[in-house]
């Protein structure tokens, strides 16, 4: 090959020295990492290489971008190319030089370079840059020059120009409080409401004289002597002055079981309460002559409100009757009810003895004299791990002028669970009843942030109420029908020592609070739910079954300076597509076992006794005035 000589200036002329072409502009790193990494390592999508945009600008996926050229040699050898960047001006000329990172050190690049291995002429020769050395959303313009190992080209190649990715998500948040309270999650648990009970058959029942059965009667005999056919009937009735009986029937003395009864209408339940109401429950008599009703009707009618009070760590459970009298007719002369509890499973279930603070007797010539309350405790045989319960209730109704007539109900809605699996302590839930778990945002905010944004993001909205897409809980593999050991979905998405290895490296710990934090891998939708991306579909079940925890969202939490935190979106990756199923993110230890730990499984799963499959919502209270809808995320939580 050629020799250079010295024109005096001290720079090397060439003769006939090896050659960079124009360059061609940075590649996308999604192709070059794909050749580098493990399947197992970090995060690599198969997003689309880099575009030229109109006025010649690269448009790149990211900030730790590969840079390449083509490289020749007259001679034929194998040569490598120094790459040097800059920063450009508002005009898009080159600015200010870059210090590049030397990726091997770690440390400072000698003059602000990268050089690329040798290859053979012709070849491209590339360097990828150093996470950290380039800004988001900034525009760069980079040149090159040839070495073939014993001379040097003698000028640079024309810039070629390219602009990085902007940043998806920016959540501001605040320190991480050590010593806030645990959340009462008793405080989110909202009632959920359920249909109106339904009536029960009764037997025996007799044909209605001008009443229909269509319409919900129940009728008796005749009584041949005065000529009076009783029928009767339960009518859901939320007007105000049936929820004023009630609540005017359950005063100081008598109080309510359930104390939130008197403040909503219709039937509702929480895990352990349940209230069964407002309706009435109407008997009446059918004057009759000659075979048809003569069009006198005798009219007595009830408000009835129906509480049921379970409890998470006993098989026995109390409900309670409250009926208030609305009308007796006076030619009843007197009506008198008989209640009869029933718990529909009387092999696992036994009832106890009924309580009464009031006569169920009222006289026509006083019927508002009282009202009635009536108790019952039920109890849960525990013999088997688990078994569900229904509860039927039957009113009888008689006056000394009308035989009696019946009428039974029960609420499917209010169906009750016990077991012994969640805890070995046996209890009783309303198990169609959906809990709402609420981090705690004070203690662990990106947690929080992380789990808010997946949910907000994504398109199947994990455990979202609003899109009415509850999360399903997978426990411990002994308690699951599929046998899956909720820790191998988290390591689908969290390998062991994925943070470490792969990790966001800006990732902060918080040693102040636990002197040993590392970085460590949160995931999103939960690794004991059927919605992690870890739980495998088909017959185990899973939702959202992806290969590797790659296929989430990527993002880290970092602390920007004391007093203030912001999760971000990882932009050594390509941005969120926001049609992943997914989210792994990469932050300290103490703030990711924090946010669930005993927390969760005390706190929530064990105290609400969930089971395998069991529906439950995430709240996030304190995001309520962001908006996830917007390209790019960005947030200040709390709220300035």
């Amino acid at each position: 090959m050629a020799a250079a000589s010295d024109s005096g200036d001290g720079t090397p002329d060439w003769d006939y020295a090896p050659s960079s072409r124009p360059a061609a502009g940075p590649e996308s790193l999604t192709r070059a990492a794909n050749n580098s990494r493990p399947v197992s390592g970090k995060n690599q999508k198969a997003g689309p290489p880099s575009i030229k945009d109109s006025a010649g600008v690269w448009q790149v996926d990211r900030t730790n971008v590969t840079l390449s050229n083509t490289v020749t040699d007259a001679d034929g050898d194998k040569a490598d190319l120094t790459f040097q960047v800059y920063t450009t001006d508002a005009s898009g000329n080159p600015k200010t030089q870059v210090q590049l990172t030397n990726p091997d050190t770690g440390q400072p690049a000698a003059y602000g370079v990268l050089v690329s291995q040798f290859v053979t002429s012709g070849g491209t020769a590339k360097v990828t840059l150093r996470y950290g050395d380039l800004k988001t959303n900034t525009t760069y313009a980079f040149r090159t020059s040839a070495f073939d190992g014993t001379l040097y080209e003698t000028d640079w190649s024309s810039w070629t120009k390219f602009h990085t990715r902007g940043q998806a998500v920016n959540i501001t948040l605040p320190e991480p409080n050590k010593d806030a309270p645990a959340i009462s999650q008793d405080d989110y648990q909202e009632p959920q409401e359920i249909p109106a009970p339904s009536k029960a058959a009764v037997d025996p029942t007799v044909p209605p004289i001008g009443r229909s059965a269509n319409d919900g009667w129940d009728c008796g005999k005749l009584n041949q002597d005065t000529g009076i056919q009783p029928c009767s009937r339960l009518v859901p009735d939320t007007s105000k002055s049936i929820r004023d009986a009630l609540a005017k029937g359950a005063n100081a003395d008598l109080p309510h079981l359930v104390d939130w009864c008197a403040t909503y209408t219709g039937s509702h339940i929480k895990r352990y309460e349940a209230c069964i109401s407002s309706f009435t429950y109407e008997y009446e008599g059918i004057v009759v002559k000659d075979g048809k009703p003569t069009g006198e009707i005798l009219n007595a009618t009830w408000a009835v409100g129906q509480e049921v009070k379970l409890a998470g760590n006993s098989s026995t459970f109390t409900q309670q009757l409250i009926i208030v009298p609305v009308a007796i007719d006076a030619k009843f002369v007197s009506v008198t009810l008989n209640v009869d509890y029933n718990c529909m499973m009387p092999d696992v279930c036994s009832n106890g003895p009924q309580s009464w603070d009031g006569a169920l007797e009222w006289l026509g010539a006083d019927p508002f004299s009282h009202t009635a309350i009536g108790k019952i405790d039920h109890t849960w045989n525990a013999e088997n791990n688990a078994d569900t319960l229904d509860l039927s209730t039957k009113i009888t109704a008689y006056s000394p002028v009308a035989n009696p007539a019946a009428t039974r109900w029960q609420s499917d809605g209010a169906q009750i669970r016990c077991d012994k699996i969640s805890s070995t302590t046996p209890g009783c839930s309303f198990y169609k009843y959906i809990p709402t778990w609420v981090m705690n945002f004070a203690k662990t905010p990106p947690a929080v942030a992380h789990a808010w944004l997946i949910q907000s993001k994504l398109p199947n909205h994990p455990g979202s109420q609003a899109a009415n897409k509850p999360l399903f809980y997978l426990p411990a593999a002994s308690k699951n029908a599929s046998g899956r050991d909720p820790d191998d979905n988290r390591k689908v998405i969290c390998p062991d020592g994925w943070a470490a290895t792969y990790g966001n490296p800006d990732a902060t710990p918080v040693t102040e609070i636990s002197s040993g934090d590392k970085a460590s891998c949160d995931e999103f939708a939960y690794a004991s739910t059927y919605n992690s991306g870890g739980m495998p579909g088909g017959s185990m079940g899973g939702m959202n079954e992806v290969d590797t925890g790659n296929d989430c969202v990527q993002t880290y939490a970092t602390r920007v300076k004391q007093g203030e935190w912001h999760l971000y979106d990882d932009v050594r990756e390509a941005a969120p597509t926001w049609q992943e199923v997914c989210g792994r993110s990469a932050m300290s230890s103490w703030i990711n076992s924090t946010s669930m730990g005993g927390a969760f499984s005390s706190g929530f799963s064990t105290k609400y006794r969930m089971l395998d499959k069991d529906p439950y919502w995430v709240d996030f209270p304190e995001f309520a005035h962001c908006d996830a809808s917007k390209a790019t995320v960005t947030c200040t939580v709390p709220k300035p």
